[in-house]
């Protein structure tokens, strides 16, 4: 492979159990396309943390576990950042783990060109696709950019095939609230989905904020309570959504 299709892996974490199914490798790659208020890895849009690493070393490293993805049905997730936002590096990684006969999970925010998804389909056994808020205005405060491309990636997803496992970051107070959560649903209904994962708010990351001099944007929030969630999962249940709860 050439220098061009080095990545730059931020960390790589073994033993997810939350990235995917099953017991999996999740790598982490620089760069991302969206500036969420709540971002618990501000290393993807700082350039001097990353690792170059070749996507034959990355999978060597991946391939350590192999005998744990075997019996529990996992693999390589790739994560971020926005993974897709550099084509090159993250198509020859995935073709590199499909070589290895690996399960293959994409995180990704959507807000990317089309020409990435469709560049990758084949290479994808399950993108998790993460919805952030589904008003315009409120998206574009919080994260930075509108939610239009995000929107399509999904139904560009849905429309060619592809397995895609909805997501969404609860953060309260933000995002929680019951117009959101029903537009989350009629959401779901269009796309053919009848679940939806939540990743609850969680204020560990805040040391990686100051560890890279930067001022945590949400240092004062707290995560959700257990009975905000339960009345999160209570409320989608009753538009036949599924809730499904990391951690």
């Amino acid at each position: 492979m050439s220098a061009s299709t080095d990545c730059r892996v931020f960390d790589v974490q073994r033993f997810s159990i939350h990235d995917g199914p099953g017991i999996r490798t999740t790598v982490f790659l620089e760069g991302c396309s969206l500036r969420c208020a709540w971002c618990q890895n501000p290393e993807s849009f700082q350039s001097d943390v990353a690792a170059r690493m070749s996507p034959e070393a990355v999978i060597a490293e991946v391939l350590k576990d192999r005998e744990f993805y075997a019996v529990s049905g996992g693999g390589l997730t790739v994560s971020g950042g926005e993974p897709l936002l550099h084509l090159g590096p993250v198509r020859a990684l995935l073709a590199e783990a499909k070589r290895h006969g690996l399960h293959t999970c994409v995180q990704t925010s959507g807000a990317v060109p089309e020409a990435h998804l469709a560049a990758v389909l084949e290479l994808v056994d399950l993108f998790q696709l993460d919805l952030k808020h589904m008003d315009e205005r409120r998206h574009r405060a919080l994260t930075g950019a509108g939610h239009q491309r995000v929107h399509r990636a999904a139904s560009f997803l849905v429309d060619h095939g592809a397995a895609v496992q909805f997501r969404m970051p609860l953060v309260p107070g933000l995002n929680d609230d019951a117009e959101n959560l029903d537009e989350v649903a009629r959401f779901l209904a269009r796309h053919g989905a009848t679940s939806l994962r939540v990743v609850p708010y969680h204020a560990l990351y805040l040391d990686k904020y100051t560890a890279l001099g930067l001022e945590p944007p949400m240092a004062g929030l707290e995560p959700p309570s257990a009975s905000r969630l339960a009345w999160v999962r209570e409320h989608l249940a009753r538009r036949d959504v599924t809730v499904e709860v990391d951690g």
